[in-house]
């Protein structure tokens, strides 16, 4: 792994060394700094005069982020010899935000002395800006030797050691795009990105995207850009204000058909939008990627888009020409009946007046509408049996041959041609038929990578459609989802979403919904934590405000830019997207309700 790579990843950091024997840790940030800021971090300075072997090692940890001129920070804190030898080009290892340093051996008091480095591992950073979640416990030692009184490190392991909340100051979540093996539909993932320096932000980026998606996602994303594509020079910007990208090794443009050109500019503009591009002017070897377009903005990939894609809320902000349909309502089933949860002048309520939103259900204990909000899945009773239906919203559903004894709330594919769920514990994925009638048909589930995990109880779709979060045994699995030209879909890479230490784990869920493609809300019976938000790669984890809420939570929805809604003891619930400190009661709710978003 080359060097330059690693230095691109990770931000300078700036942190003051403190005099105790742990790292100190720090509250969870909410806002990360924006791409390009005027003020860029600097490198901490080095060992403090008269600092003993516990300073020393601290201070080469609060230094091993900053990634300038090889390392230099952190190699301050190591002697000659340890520092001709640090092998410092492994992928970082992100850990919380507490690191505790004890003697192993001596004390200070002579010429030696080996330190113990504790902390929970979190996982690594790789070269390409991908986090990748592997939980467990960091513990290894370093080596000091005094030399004239003055301690430096003489022995330590390769790589480096990157606390949570450092990486979050300094880097930034960008989304990289790709596209769906199947239709073309852009994929995104997350890849962190340091905030410095700022001049090389754009072309750094572009190094992301050329690099590929990563192995989470194999199967569920690829991309139009073909091995070994490059940039030919850095990426410029024109006198008014264009951003310049010219690529090489990608063949005559002559070569690619109008498709594959039309889709390589969508993952370079819509990545590029990520860090506050507007208006790109793309090139292959100085020729023009798309003739007659000499730039292109957000605006006009999505306008190439079908209208079910182009409206999805995970697309970046500058929206199509047009402006987008107002969203469908929130749905809550309760008291066996479906209605709807409109969103006026900042208050929530049940529409309890209201006509239900379907009929022919007896019993009705789940629904979801289809993501235009036209169609409703429902799960209820026909005859005494649970059943899945689906149907025309406010209108008579159709029962579909999906039965079981236990039959998990429905999530609806993005284009709303497939209707998932559980089925006492299977996942079960149903098909709609080419017809108006609404019914659909299971269709066989290649369910293998979730051998050992235990049957799940609760399944959703992610809103692109690429991933499906599952809730097995008190835990949040995330499997992607791979499709092939033929129509089929299995599950692909599996892991469960932030196992670990009390504190620093997802666990006791019962239920989960995402915020966005890459952020989900889950809800349960964790002490003190019944609500918590997690980044699908695991590296974030927070808790938001708990006052009103009377725990277990056992049902949640939650959705781009809409209110989460929330299930308790007490009833149904609701708190604003952009937070809040308190919970206000939704009337009409019941401790049994189950609501959903379209999707």
């Amino acid at each position: 792994m080359s060097r330059s790579r690693l230095a691109a990843v990770l931000g300078l950091i700036a942190l003051l060394l403190v005099g105790c024997a742990t790292v100190p840790g720090s509250s969870d940030v909410s806002v990360l700094r924006r791409v390009g800021d005027p003020a860029e971090p600097s490198a901490p300075s080095g060992p403090a005069r008269g600092a003993g072997p516990l300073e020393i090692v601290r201070g080469w940890i609060l230094a091993s982020g900053a990634t300038a001129e090889r390392h230099s920070a952190a190699r301050a804190f190591l002697g000659p010899a340890a520092a001709g030898g640090w092998d410092d080009g492994a992928s970082p290892t992100v850990v919380s935000d507490r690191v505790d340093t004890v003697f192993e051996q001596g004390n200070g008091q002579s010429e030696e002395a080996v330190v113990r480095i504790r902390a929970d591992k979190l996982g690594t950073l790789r070269p390409d800006g991908a986090f990748v979640a592997a939980p467990g416990l960091v513990d290894l030692t370093v080596r000091l030797t005094a030399t004239n009184g003055v301690w430096r490190i003489s022995g330590l392991p390769p790589g480096t050691i990157v606390r949570r909340a450092d990486l979050r100051a300094n880097t930034r979540p960008v989304r990289i795009w790709f596209l769906a093996p199947v239709g073309g539909a852009p994929v995104s993932e997350t890849r962190y990105l340091a905030t410095s320096p700022a001049r090389s932000v754009s072309s750094r980026v572009l190094d992301e995207l050329l690099s590929g998606p990563s192995d989470d996602l194999r199967g569920a994303a690829l991309s139009a850009l073909p091995p070994g594509a490059l940039l030919r020079s850095a990426v410029g910007t024109t006198p008014d204000g264009v951003t310049t990208v010219d690529l090489t090794r990608v063949g005559p443009v002559e070569a690619l058909d109008a498709a594959r050109r039309t889709e390589i500019a969508q993952q370079i503009v819509l990545t590029l939008a990520g860090v506050g591009v507007d208006r790109v002017a793309l090139t292959v070897d100085g020729e023009p990627l798309l003739e007659g377009r000499g730039e292109l903005g957000v605006a006009d990939v999505l306008a190439g888009l079908p209208p079910s894609i182009r409206e999805r809320r995970d697309l970046p902000g500058d929206g199509p020409a047009t402006p987008a349909p107002a969203p469908s309502p929130a749905v809550v089933t309760t008291g066996g009946r479906v209605l709807t949860v409109p969103e006026s002048a900042g208050t929530t309520t049940t529409r309890e007046s209201s006509p239900d939103l379907v009929t022919g259900v007896d019993d009705a204990r789940s629904a979801s509408l289809s993501p235009d909000g036209r169609d409703v899945a429902v799960v209820g009773f026909e005859n005494g049996v649970m059943r899945l239906f689906v149907g025309r919203s406010g209108a008579a559903v159709t029962p579909t041959t999906v039965v079981g004894r236990a039959v998990g709330q429905p999530s609806w594919s993005p284009d709303g041609t497939e209707v998932w769920t559980v089925v006492d514990g299977v996942p079960v994925r149903a098909v709609r038929g080419p017809d108006s009638s609404g019914t659909v048909t299971p269709v066989a589930l290649d369910t293998t990578p979730l051998t050992g995990l235990g049957p799940p109880t609760a399944l959703r779709l992610s809103p692109d459609g690429t991933k499906v979060a599952l809730v097995s045994d008190g835990r949040v699995v995330i499997a992607t989802v791979v499709r092939d030209p033929g129509g089929g879909a299995r599950l692909g890479s599996v892991r469960v979403l932030r196992p670990g230490p009390v504190g620093e784990a997802l666990g006791g869920v019962l239920d989960v919904a995402w915020a966005q493609t890459d952020r989900l809300v889950a809800v349960g019976t964790a002490p003190g934590l019944p609500v918590q938000t997690a980044s699908v790669d695991g590296l974030e984890l927070d808790s938001p405000t708990t006052t009103n809420l009377t725990p277990p939570v056992t049902a949640v929805a939650a959705a781009s830019e809409r209110p989460v809604l929330v299930v308790d003891q007490g009833g149904l619930w609701s708190l604003p997207a952009s937070g809040g400190d308190v919970w206000s009661s939704v009337p009409g709710g019941s401790n049994s309700s189950v609501p959903s978003y379209p999707g």
